[in-house]
């Protein structure tokens, strides 16, 4: 039986799943969690520790693939803001979900099983 939080919340099943790995793709980020996984079309910022890495900035991809390992506490979307990914060691990923930000038709793309979401 899902519960409304699982219902309103389609990120709902990353919650404790650790990121197993960060896939660079010339032109699109992948996040693969043990089962789910999210294409992320739109480039991702990483906060941790009060500092916000995005990209072409010096430290960006290690930041992104020091998540691998971390669970994941908490995760929302904020439907035309952002996808909000936050990690047990304090940290966060966000992917904005603001038209002017869009590069593509796609901001993200969420598989889980049979379901997928694209925001």
């Amino acid at each position: 039986m899902s519960s409304a939080n699982e219902n309103s919340n389609p990120l709902h099943p990353l919650l404790g799943e650790e990121l197993s790995a960060v896939v660079f793709v010339r032109d699109y980020v992948q996040l693969q969690f043990d089962g789910p996984g999210l294409t992320l079309i739109n480039d991702p910022t990483v906060i941790t520790n009060a500092t916000k890495y995005q990209p072409a900035l010096p430290g960006y991809r290690d930041a992104l693939c020091e998540r691998i390992g971390k669970s994941v506490s908490n995760a929302q979307v904020a439907e035309g803001d952002e996808l909000r990914i936050d990690f047990n060691d304090g940290s966060t990923i966000l992917i904005s979900l603001r038209p002017g930000d869009y590069i593509g038709a796609e901001a993200a793309i969420f598989n889980h099983g049979e379901e997928t979401w694209v925001w």
